[in-house]
């Protein structure tokens, strides 16, 4: 059955919408590259030792694969509709699957996405205090799909006829590899929300606040938005946002449409964007430098509080200890986000990063 879209409509529309969403690529670029370089704190750039070089290198490294696929695709329609001659016409020109334009960016697409896939393991393993054993079927997902992106390529490198990449011989192996991208996407990203989420969990046991604040005698618990929940939102907005276009890229590969044409040029750009902004809403929002303290009758911990008609305590001592959450920050790459009690008998640490959010320290 012939598809509706011919294909110069798909390329057309392609470069149509891979050139907007570049746009709005390059704006959360620039914000990427200025967080990631300059220090806030004290108005200048970034030493080289505080610098977060596996987020800067990456971002730089999507910026290019993003570029470099959107001048492919204004130099293969120039060249199909400008200076080819041959038989069909434009048409015969985008059906050359082995021309080195088309190869190239099948290149760009797979590995724009394995680079962004090995960032989200990346972040999971730094969260996870560099537990391989959490990673493995996320990095085996990975690894299979680097293999995948070989295959893909090479079988379209010696096809040598004319088809379109939604052949019968490349949207088998292309479909698998997006059916990869999406698990493993979704695997990951589920994994680093456990993760915070179980962190915000246990250290809101030790959050409190006085019923004197509120006009009672009595003390109750707080349990105020913190900075981990703000986190999680971050990581499920773009992990959802990512794997959204995934599966519509995925799914006009399955429908042998060729609308897989601007979708998986749309997702190279989504890539990009995704992680940029986790980095960018990061820095806004999580404030790592917080400290939030209050003190708390001893007897709120390890006993229910009784109170006489004066309002005072009756069954327990008056001792109190300082409950207080600290955050620290740290030049070094051992940075750490702690919450730490002063009894001896309360403490913890969740060693979670600044760099985990793609936020670079500062000295």
């Amino acid at each position: 059955m012939a598809d509706a879209m011919p294909i110069t409509e798909a390329q057309l529309l392609g470069m149509f919408l891979e050139s907007v969403f570049l746009g709005f690529f390059l704006i959360t670029f620039v914000q990427c590259i200025a967080i990631l370089l300059r220090d806030t704190s004290r108005s200048g750039w970034r030493s080289l030792r505080s610098i977060n070089w596996p987020m800067l290198v990456v971002a730089i490294l999507l910026f290019v694969f993003a570029t470099l696929d959107v001048a492919l695709s204004v130099v293969h329609n120039i060249q199909a509709f400008v200076f080819y001659s041959g038989e069909d016409g434009p048409t015969g020109d985008f059906s050359q699957i082995s021309d080195w334009i088309n190869i190239m960016r099948t290149v760009t697409v797979v590995f724009q996405t394995t680079i962004g896939d090995g960032m989200l393991i990346y972040r999971c393993w730094i969260v996870y205090e560099r537990a391989w054993l959490v990673i493995a079927f996320p990095l085996t997902l990975w690894l299979t799909g680097m293999a995948l992106d070989i295959w893909i390529i090479y079988v379209e490198e010696t096809l040598r006829i004319r088809t379109l990449i939604v052949a019968a011989k490349l949207s088998p192996l292309i479909t698998a590899f997006w059916v990869l991208t999406i698990t493993l996407n979704i695997t990951a990203t589920s994994l680093i929300v456990l993760r915070l989420w179980k962190v915000d969990r246990e250290s809101s046991l030790y959050t409190y606040r006085s019923g004197s604040e509120t006009g009672s005698s009595v003390l109750t618990r707080a349990r105020p938005r913190s900075n981990l929940r703000r986190a999680m939102i971050i990581i499920i907005e773009a992990g959802a946002m990512y794997t959204a276009v995934a599966v519509i890229a995925c799914g006009t590969y399955i429908g042998g449409s060729n609308a897989a044409y601007f979708t998986s040029d749309v997702e190279v750009q989504i890539v990009g964007i995704a992680f940029n902004l986790i980095i960018i809403r990061a820095s806004q929002k999580i404030d790592f430098d917080r400290t939030t303290s209050s003190l708390v009758p001893l007897s709120v911990i390890r006993a229910p509080v009784n109170l006489n008609a004066r309002g005072r305590d009756t069954e327990t001592p008056t001792i109190q200890i300082k409950v207080e959450e600290n955050i620290e920050r740290y030049a070094d790459s051992t940075d750490r986000i702690k919450y730490a009690h002063d009894d001896d008998s309360l403490h913890g640490t969740a060693n979670l990063s600044p760099s985990d959010f793609g936020c670079a320290p500062s000295n």
